[in-house]
């Protein structure tokens, strides 16, 4: 089975009103727009048997959060459902489109960010205080996830939403 795994993205935090308007379509490009491109141009190449796309956007794009409006609700939001379209429309060609959306989790780039913190434990525990679970993901958890909706285990899943974020967007 051939499988598209679309896991990537850009950030930029701040107020709506004061966000730079290169800032926003750095965001939309890199976590929408490329995300279409990919799944518009590799769609048509997939066998006639089917194939999978996989899409990881974030538990952000599921709740929102305030500052975080162009990457939460406009970009993550925006490929959930890019990928909820996607799935109604290919369905009939055994395409299935799904989404994988973690929550904080244990990568270089969150632990650098911890550090830029006055007291990265501090800061640590008190998001680790907003997670059911208690605990940033480990990178492994979000991968077997994505393995599993790339794999023919999840062969009747196709527009769903498989969230990785210790019980986040529970609330």
């Amino acid at each position: 089975m051939d499988v598209v795994v679309l896991n990537h993205g850009l950030q930029a935090s701040g107020p709506l009103a004061e966000m730079a308007c290169d800032d926003a379509k750095n965001v939309l490009h890199s976590n929408l727009l490329s995300a279409f491109l990919v799944m518009k141009h590799f769609a048509p190449l997939m066998p006639p048997a089917g194939g999978a796309f996989v899409c990881v956007s974030s538990r952000l794009g599921m709740v929102g959060k305030s500052e975080e409006v162009l990457y939460s609700a406009a970009a993550k939001g925006g490929l959930i459902m890019l990928a909820k379209g996607a799935a109604i429309e290919w369905a009939p060609r055994n395409i299935r489109v799904n989404v994988v959306a973690p929550g904080l989790t244990a990568t270089p780039v969150i632990e650098a960010s911890f550090q830029r913190k006055p007291d990265p434990e501090v800061y640590r525990r008190q998001r680790e205080d907003q997670i059911p679970l208690r605990r940033l993901a480990n990178p492994g958890e979000v991968a077997d996830a994505v393995l599993f909706l790339a794999s023919s285990e999840s062969s009747y899943i196709t527009g769903g939403v498989l969230p990785v974020d210790g019980g986040y967007t529970a609330f």
